[in-house]
């Protein structure tokens, strides 16, 4: 019996010593991502996005002067060049599986789909794919996954066989494939309130689900590590974007962090890719800066205001104050014109403001903000600071408010630009009713003329700049070709519009009696500043000419990392 019981714990020790191992090994701590280096890649200062590599070169989306475009680097580093294409705007959408080709977009006009071509490396005449015209696209070895508005589809290499894997309640864009093919990952805009997040499906679309529980509001652009084991992503918080990890759920009983923060400034990084062996990631990293200029016909284009960093500037009637946006943060400022009594009126990182405007008697600002969670809307502060109010709290959103002359009425648009339902509305500030304007159900980007008498729009092809005569309540085409902030004279007898969206940028102005154009100034040289409504262009007192021209550092770096 003794032996017995010597030979049952000989063998009992082994075993209980290998749960105990194994146990150390399940409940052990997690070793987490961590960065190793940066090295910066590119040094052109153009802006960048959706960057892919076959290796030795990379592959990225650019815009300059008025374009979007396909820039090339050395994986190494070096000098910048650009992808020739036909097209006057192109979509970076991937790199061909065997490197030989990308794929590219070509579009016409802001939010719109894309018809997809074929581009020969490193030179050669595009293909189209077969009639494919997509929101998004990538390639992966068996074939192609894109999406269109309704949802998620896969296609053939070729184009063909296209069938649709799953539907999304919102547009699906970002789309990425595992690198054994079994996973896609794509962001999903919520069309109510335009937040992001990234969702996860097998490749057939069934298990479809957002990674994160909780709607974290700015999550986007994720790409899978080559092992599939984890996704990159770009995450915007508190006025600053940075590049995210997430992990796929392991065998451990040790509490997984949903998501670690890999980068933390100085700048803000956004687009992140990994290398083909998975020790680097590529991403492009910024420190966003404009430079307010005036172009007054003599001397060309000069700072204004001391080249201060802002954009989407308006002036009081009378000329003696300024509101303004400040880059990089996109707060809310107002200011006397020659720059003294600043006051700063909204918090940075709590919301992204656009497009303020003075009321009538300049006791107050009307303006568009966009919070974490929530869609773009129309706010009213006053000029001495203090809580804003959301003027329409039950619309989809509050777009380009702005006023009437007698400071009664807000016109704005309730509804996200290009979907259906209310174009145009008039917001009565006493009753707080809103009444739409009949025949603008596609229109955008109210602006009302001094007397009152008209409301100008833009189609929301962004091709027609519309003009409403509100006694006779009917609408008139002023011009046909690409439109962008439209802006009335102090006078009113001409509207100044943007062609940014075009073959040739360019400023123009339009004489209301008899609809004669001129062509004032080409903006082709002008490296402008993309913020998030865009490249915006306004008038000083003098109805002189306001742009900001894009002073901001941004380079693709490539970020040396362990993943455990």
């Amino acid at each position: 019996e003794k032996n017995s019981k010597k030979l049952l714990l000989y063998l009992t020790l082994p075993i209980l010593l290998g749960l105990g191992l194994l146990g150390g090994y399940w409940l052990r701590p997690p070793s987490l991502p961590r960065i190793t280096g940066y090295q910066q890649i590119t040094s052109d200062g153009r802006q960048k996005y959706n960057i892919t590599s076959d290796g030795e070169r990379l592959y990225f989306g650019q815009y300059d002067s008025g374009h979007f475009g396909i820039g090339q680097v050395s994986a190494a580093g070096g000098e910048t060049a650009t992808v020739q294409t036909p097209f006057p705007n192109t979509m970076m959408a991937g790199l061909a599986p065997d490197g030989s080709a990308l794929l590219v977009g070509e579009f016409h006009h802001m939010n719109k789909q894309a018809q997809v071509w074929l581009l020969p490396l490193p030179t050669g005449a595009p293909r189209r794919l077969d009639d494919l015209v997509v929101q998004a696209l990538t390639p992966f070895p068996q074939g192609l996954i894109f999406s269109k508005p309704d949802g998620v589809y896969e296609a053939a290499a070729d184009g063909s066989q296209v069938h649709q894997i799953l539907t999304t309640d919102g547009i699906a864009t970002d789309l990425a494939v595992s690198s054994d093919g079994r996973k896609i990952s794509f962001t999903v805009t919520d069309r109510r309130t335009a937040s992001n997040r990234i969702w996860v499906a097998n490749r057939d679309g069934s298990k479809a689900h957002p990674i994160f529980t909780s709607n974290t509001g700015r999550d986007c652009c994720a790409k899978w590590t080559p092992d599939g084991k984890h996704l990159l992503f770009e995450r915007y918080r508190a006025g600053h974007s940075n590049i995210w990890v997430w992990s796929e759920p392991q065998f451990s009983l040790n509490r997984q962090p949903e998501a670690l923060q890999l980068t933390n400034g100085p700048l803000d990084f956004s687009a992140p890719s990994p290398s083909r062996d998975g020790k680097r990631f590529f991403a492009v990293g910024a420190q966003p800066r404009a430079e307010l200029l005036r172009y007054d016909g003599a001397s060309g284009f000069r700072a204004f205001a001391g080249g201060l960093s802002a954009s989407d500037v308006a002036f009081s009637a009378d000329g003696q104050w300024v509101t303004y946006v400040s880059v990089p943060d996109r707060a809310l400022w107002r200011s006397r014109a020659d720059g003294s009594d600043r006051m700063q009126l909204t918090a940075p990182g709590k919301i992204v403001v656009g497009l303020p405007r003075w009321s009538p008697d300049g006791k107050q600002i009307v303006f568009m903000g966009r919070m974490m969670n929530a869609n773009w809307r129309a706010y009213l502060i006053s000029a001495s600071g203090g809580a804003y109010e959301d003027l329409v709290p039950d619309a989809p959103s509050g777009v380009d408010p702005g006023w009437t002359p007698d400071g009664k009425s807000i016109v704005l648009s309730l509804n996200n630009v290009g979907t259906e339902g209310r174009g145009i509305s008039i917001l009565d500030l006493q009753t707080r009713k809103a009444s739409d304007l009949p025949g603008a159900e596609h229109l955008f980007s109210p602006r009302v003329s001094p007397d009152g008498k008209y409301i100008a729009a833009i189609s929301g092809d962004e091709k027609r700049l519309m003009v409403f005569d509100l006694a006779a309540q009917s609408w008139s085409e002023l011009i046909r070709m690409p439109i962008g902030y439209p802006s009335w004279s102090h006078n009113g007898q001409y509207l100044y519009f943007d062609s940014f969206f075009s073959e040739d940028p360019a400023y123009y102005r339009i004489r209301i009696s008899d609809h004669r154009v001129e062509r004032l100034v080409s903006l082709t040289e002008i490296h402008r500043f993309w913020g998030p409504l865009g490249e915006w262009a306004g008038l000083a007192p003098d109805d002189s000419l306001l742009i900001t021209r894009d002073a901001s550092n941004e380079e693709v770096y490539a970020i040396d990392w362990q993943a455990q």
